[in-house]
Protein backbone atom coordinates (compact mmCIF):
# COMPACT_ATOMS: atom_id res chain seq x y z
CA UNK A 1 0.00 0.00 0.00
CA UNK A 2 1.10 3.56 -0.61
CA UNK A 3 0.99 6.28 1.98
CA UNK A 4 -1.37 9.10 1.10
CA UNK A 5 -0.27 11.47 3.84
CA UNK A 6 1.55 14.52 2.56
CA UNK A 7 3.30 17.20 4.59
CA UNK A 8 2.01 20.59 3.36
CA UNK A 9 4.47 21.96 0.83
CA UNK A 10 5.46 25.03 2.85
CA UNK A 11 6.39 22.89 5.86
CA UNK A 12 8.08 20.21 3.78
CA UNK A 13 10.25 22.79 2.06
CA UNK A 14 11.26 24.40 5.33
CA UNK A 15 11.98 21.05 7.01
CA UNK A 16 14.32 20.01 4.22
CA UNK A 17 16.03 23.40 4.14
CA UNK A 18 16.69 23.10 7.87
CA UNK A 19 17.96 19.54 7.42
CA UNK A 20 20.39 20.55 4.69
CA UNK A 21 21.77 23.42 6.76
CA UNK A 22 22.05 21.60 10.09
CA UNK A 23 25.34 20.28 11.47
CA UNK A 24 23.96 17.20 13.22
CA UNK A 25 26.38 14.36 12.56
CA UNK A 26 29.46 13.26 14.46
CA UNK A 27 33.01 13.83 13.33
CA UNK A 28 33.31 10.05 13.15
CA UNK A 29 32.71 8.85 9.59
CA UNK A 30 31.94 5.37 8.19
CA UNK A 31 35.33 5.05 6.49
CA UNK A 32 35.13 1.29 5.87
CA UNK A 33 31.75 1.67 4.21
CA UNK A 34 32.88 4.64 2.13
CA UNK A 35 35.89 2.65 0.92
CA UNK A 36 33.73 -0.33 0.01
CA UNK A 37 31.31 1.94 -1.85
CA UNK A 38 34.16 3.57 -3.74
CA UNK A 39 35.97 0.37 -4.69
CA UNK A 40 32.97 -1.78 -5.55
CA UNK A 41 31.89 -1.73 -9.21
CA UNK A 42 29.56 -4.71 -9.21
CA UNK A 43 31.80 -6.29 -11.84
CA UNK A 44 34.90 -8.46 -12.20
CA UNK A 45 38.02 -6.77 -10.90
CA UNK A 46 39.61 -6.71 -14.37
CA UNK A 47 37.09 -4.00 -15.24
CA UNK A 48 38.24 -1.72 -12.41
CA UNK A 49 41.38 -0.27 -10.82
CA UNK A 50 41.21 -1.98 -7.41
CA UNK A 51 41.76 -5.68 -8.08
CA UNK A 52 40.12 -8.55 -6.20
CA UNK A 53 39.42 -8.60 -2.47
CA UNK A 54 42.06 -9.68 0.05
CA UNK A 55 40.67 -13.23 0.06
CA UNK A 56 41.19 -13.51 -3.68
CA UNK A 57 37.50 -13.49 -4.50
CA UNK A 58 35.75 -10.75 -6.40
CA UNK A 59 34.63 -7.84 -4.25
CA UNK A 60 31.19 -8.37 -2.77
CA UNK A 61 28.50 -5.78 -3.24
CA UNK A 62 28.12 -3.48 -0.21
CA UNK A 63 25.32 -4.34 2.22
CA UNK A 64 23.48 -1.98 4.56
CA UNK A 65 21.30 -3.37 7.35
CA UNK A 66 18.88 -1.12 9.22
CA UNK A 67 17.83 -2.36 12.65
CA UNK A 68 14.78 -0.64 14.07
CA UNK A 69 11.06 -0.40 14.70
CA UNK A 70 8.03 0.74 12.70
CA UNK A 71 9.77 3.83 11.33
CA UNK A 72 12.54 1.71 9.82
CA UNK A 73 9.96 -0.79 8.57
CA UNK A 74 8.19 2.00 6.70
CA UNK A 75 4.91 2.34 8.60
CA UNK A 76 2.92 5.50 8.02
CA UNK A 77 -0.72 6.40 8.79
CA UNK A 78 -3.43 4.12 10.20
CA UNK A 79 -5.38 2.23 7.56
CA UNK A 80 -8.68 2.62 9.46
CA UNK A 81 -10.05 3.87 12.75
CA UNK A 82 -7.23 2.90 15.17
CA UNK A 83 -9.62 2.35 18.09
CA UNK A 84 -11.55 -0.29 16.14
CA UNK A 85 -8.35 -1.90 14.93
CA UNK A 86 -6.79 -2.17 18.36
CA UNK A 87 -9.97 -3.65 19.80
CA UNK A 88 -9.53 -6.43 17.26
CA UNK A 89 -5.87 -6.76 18.27
CA UNK A 90 -6.83 -7.08 21.95
CA UNK A 91 -9.40 -9.74 21.08
CA UNK A 92 -6.98 -11.66 18.90
CA UNK A 93 -9.29 -11.20 15.93
CA UNK A 94 -6.82 -9.82 13.38
CA UNK A 95 -7.06 -11.85 10.18
CA UNK A 96 -4.85 -12.07 7.12
CA UNK A 97 -6.53 -9.25 5.24
CA UNK A 98 -6.73 -6.74 8.11
CA UNK A 99 -4.37 -3.79 7.67
CA UNK A 100 -3.57 -1.78 10.77
CA UNK A 101 -1.09 0.68 9.31
CA UNK A 102 -0.05 1.66 5.81
CA UNK A 103 3.35 0.10 5.14
CA UNK A 104 5.18 1.76 2.27
CA UNK A 105 8.75 0.49 2.35
CA UNK A 106 9.52 2.34 -0.87
CA UNK A 107 9.26 5.62 1.01
CA UNK A 108 11.20 4.66 4.16
CA UNK A 109 14.46 6.42 5.00
CA UNK A 110 16.54 3.32 4.24
CA UNK A 111 15.45 3.24 0.60
CA UNK A 112 15.77 6.99 0.28
CA UNK A 113 19.30 6.75 1.68
CA UNK A 114 20.11 4.01 -0.83
CA UNK A 115 18.79 6.21 -3.63
CA UNK A 116 21.05 9.07 -2.55
CA UNK A 117 24.02 6.70 -2.35
CA UNK A 118 23.35 5.49 -5.89
CA UNK A 119 23.42 9.11 -7.06
CA UNK A 120 26.78 9.62 -5.33
CA UNK A 121 28.39 6.28 -6.21
CA UNK A 122 27.00 5.63 -9.65
CA UNK A 123 29.09 2.52 -10.39
CA UNK A 124 28.32 0.76 -7.11
CA UNK A 125 25.73 -1.97 -6.62
CA UNK A 126 24.59 -1.49 -3.02
CA UNK A 127 21.99 -3.65 -1.28
CA UNK A 128 19.79 -2.84 1.70
CA UNK A 129 18.22 -5.18 4.24
CA UNK A 130 15.35 -3.75 6.25
CA UNK A 131 15.32 -5.27 9.74
CA UNK A 132 12.71 -2.92 11.14
CA UNK A 133 9.78 -4.51 13.00
CA UNK A 134 6.86 -2.36 14.09
CA UNK A 135 6.37 -2.19 17.85
CA UNK A 136 9.76 -3.70 18.66
CA UNK A 137 11.97 -2.44 21.49
CA UNK A 138 15.68 -2.70 22.11
CA UNK A 139 14.95 -5.98 23.93
CA UNK A 140 13.59 -7.56 20.76
CA UNK A 141 16.30 -6.05 18.59
CA UNK A 142 19.01 -7.54 20.76
CA UNK A 143 17.29 -10.93 20.73
CA UNK A 144 17.10 -11.05 16.92
CA UNK A 145 20.47 -9.41 16.24
CA UNK A 146 22.21 -12.48 14.84
CA UNK A 147 19.26 -13.51 12.69
CA UNK A 148 18.48 -10.06 11.31
CA UNK A 149 21.87 -8.33 11.18
CA UNK A 150 25.02 -10.34 11.91
CA UNK A 151 24.41 -13.22 9.51
CA UNK A 152 24.41 -10.84 6.55
CA UNK A 153 27.93 -9.58 7.40
CA UNK A 154 26.96 -6.02 6.41
CA UNK A 155 29.30 -3.14 5.68
CA UNK A 156 27.08 -0.56 7.39
CA UNK A 157 24.61 -1.04 10.24
CA UNK A 158 22.03 1.63 11.07
CA UNK A 159 20.53 1.37 14.57
CA UNK A 160 17.31 3.33 15.06
CA UNK A 161 15.53 1.84 18.07
CA UNK A 162 14.39 4.37 20.66
CA UNK A 163 10.72 5.23 20.09
CA UNK A 164 9.24 2.16 21.79
CA UNK A 165 10.00 1.88 25.51
CA UNK A 166 7.10 1.44 27.92
CA UNK A 167 7.19 1.47 31.70
CA UNK A 168 7.58 -2.31 31.72
CA UNK A 169 10.92 -2.03 29.89
CA UNK A 170 12.91 -0.54 32.74
CA UNK A 171 15.01 2.54 33.43
CA UNK A 172 17.55 4.53 31.46
CA UNK A 173 20.47 2.36 32.56
CA UNK A 174 18.67 -0.69 31.22
CA UNK A 175 18.19 0.94 27.83
CA UNK A 176 21.82 2.03 27.78
CA UNK A 177 23.04 -1.47 28.66
CA UNK A 178 20.97 -3.08 25.90
CA UNK A 179 21.99 -0.59 23.24
CA UNK A 180 25.64 -0.85 24.20
CA UNK A 181 25.51 -4.64 24.02
CA UNK A 182 23.99 -4.42 20.54
CA UNK A 183 26.72 -2.02 19.40
CA UNK A 184 29.51 -4.20 20.80
CA UNK A 185 28.09 -7.38 19.28
CA UNK A 186 28.02 -5.76 15.84
CA UNK A 187 31.57 -4.50 16.42
CA UNK A 188 32.86 -7.90 17.47
CA UNK A 189 31.09 -10.05 14.90
CA UNK A 190 31.23 -7.93 11.75
CA UNK A 191 33.50 -5.42 10.02
CA UNK A 192 30.61 -3.00 9.65
CA UNK A 193 30.62 0.68 10.42
CA UNK A 194 27.85 1.53 12.87
CA UNK A 195 25.54 4.54 12.83
CA UNK A 196 23.52 5.30 15.94
CA UNK A 197 20.44 7.26 14.95
CA UNK A 198 18.28 9.50 17.09
CA UNK A 199 14.58 9.33 16.16
CA UNK A 200 12.07 11.76 14.78
CA UNK A 201 9.95 13.67 17.28
CA UNK A 202 6.87 11.94 18.63
CA UNK A 203 3.53 13.06 20.02
CA UNK A 204 2.77 9.91 21.95
CA UNK A 205 0.68 9.03 25.02
CA UNK A 206 3.02 6.13 25.72
CA UNK A 207 5.62 8.58 27.03
CA UNK A 208 3.48 9.64 29.99
CA UNK A 209 4.40 6.82 32.36
CA UNK A 210 7.95 5.56 31.93
CA UNK A 211 11.16 5.48 33.95
CA UNK A 212 13.13 6.30 30.80
CA UNK A 213 11.73 9.09 28.64
CA UNK A 214 12.41 9.59 24.96
CA UNK A 215 14.69 12.49 25.90
CA UNK A 216 16.61 10.15 28.21
CA UNK A 217 17.06 7.64 25.41
CA UNK A 218 18.18 10.28 22.96
CA UNK A 219 20.83 11.43 25.40
CA UNK A 220 22.01 7.84 25.80
CA UNK A 221 22.36 7.50 22.02
CA UNK A 222 24.40 10.68 21.78
CA UNK A 223 26.67 9.68 24.67
CA UNK A 224 27.19 6.11 23.44
CA UNK A 225 28.18 7.31 19.97
CA UNK A 226 31.08 9.17 21.60
CA UNK A 227 31.91 6.46 24.12
CA UNK A 228 31.90 3.62 21.58
CA UNK A 229 33.45 5.74 18.81
CA UNK A 230 30.72 5.04 16.29
CA UNK A 231 28.91 7.40 13.94
CA UNK A 232 25.98 9.54 15.07
CA UNK A 233 23.13 10.70 12.84
CA UNK A 234 21.20 13.10 15.08
CA UNK A 235 17.91 13.49 13.22
CA UNK A 236 16.10 14.51 16.40
CA UNK A 237 18.27 17.64 16.57
CA UNK A 238 16.91 18.68 13.16
CA UNK A 239 13.34 18.28 14.39
CA UNK A 240 14.23 20.41 17.42
CA UNK A 241 15.46 23.21 15.15
CA UNK A 242 12.30 22.90 13.05
CA UNK A 243 10.03 23.05 16.12
CA UNK A 244 11.94 25.91 17.75
CA UNK A 245 11.53 27.91 14.56
CA UNK A 246 7.77 27.73 15.11
CA UNK A 247 6.79 25.04 12.60
CA UNK A 248 4.25 22.31 13.51
CA UNK A 249 5.66 18.90 14.34
CA UNK A 250 2.35 17.22 13.50
CA UNK A 251 2.76 18.28 9.87
CA UNK A 252 5.64 15.79 9.66
CA UNK A 253 3.83 12.88 11.37
CA UNK A 254 1.73 10.66 9.11
CA UNK A 255 -0.15 8.98 11.97
CA UNK A 256 -0.25 12.08 14.16
CA UNK A 257 1.87 10.33 16.77
CA UNK A 258 5.27 8.92 15.88
CA UNK A 259 5.47 7.86 12.23
CA UNK A 260 7.19 10.44 10.04
CA UNK A 261 5.75 11.44 6.70
CA UNK A 262 7.64 10.96 3.45
CA UNK A 263 9.26 14.31 4.15
CA UNK A 264 10.28 13.07 7.60
CA UNK A 265 11.93 10.02 6.06
CA UNK A 266 13.74 12.22 3.58
CA UNK A 267 15.08 14.21 6.54
CA UNK A 268 16.52 10.98 7.95
CA UNK A 269 18.12 10.11 4.62
CA UNK A 270 19.72 13.53 4.19
CA UNK A 271 21.15 13.41 7.71
CA UNK A 272 22.68 10.00 6.90
CA UNK A 273 24.17 11.38 3.70
CA UNK A 274 26.00 14.04 5.72
CA UNK A 275 28.13 11.20 7.07
CA UNK A 276 29.23 10.43 3.51
CA UNK A 277 30.67 13.89 2.92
Amino acid sequence: MKTNFETPEKYAKKALEITDAADVVSSKRPEHFKKVMRENRGALSVFGPYGPAADGMERKNPIIVALGDSVTAGHFEYADDPQKLFIKVDRGEICEHDVIEITDARECYLERFRSHLIDKYEQTSVSTINSGIAGDTMYGMQKRLYRDVIRYQPDLVLINGSLNWGKECGDTETYKKLLREVVNTVKNDTKADIVLMTPNMAISPFELDTACTLQDRIQVIRELAVLEEVCLADTYAVWEIYETAGYPVEALLANGMNHPSKTGHEMYARVLMKLME
